[in-house]
């Protein structure tokens, strides 16, 4: 799969694609991708839940600080 940046009428950028099933292949690994990303964010949010209820204050405030050191790193 082949990305074109030549321009068109109306000036939007498209794939080149060689087979149907090429297109397909790259619909399922978005897919995948999105699944994926999801289910980690889902999981992570989670186990963050339950470990901040059985943490002491100055605990949960340093998980707190790594968890928005991760996030924005």
């Amino acid at each position: 799969m082949k990305f074109s940046l030549e321009s068109n009428k109306n000036n939007l950028l498209y794939f080149l694609t060689t087979d149907v099933a090429e297109v397909f292949i790259a619909y399922v690994q978005l897919s995948y991708y999105i699944a994926n990303q999801t289910t980690i964010i889902f999981i992570s949010y989670q186990l963050y839940i339950f470990l901040s209820a059985g943490l002491y204050i100055f605990e949960y405030a340093y998980l707190k600080s790594i968890t928005s050191m991760i996030t924005v790193c």
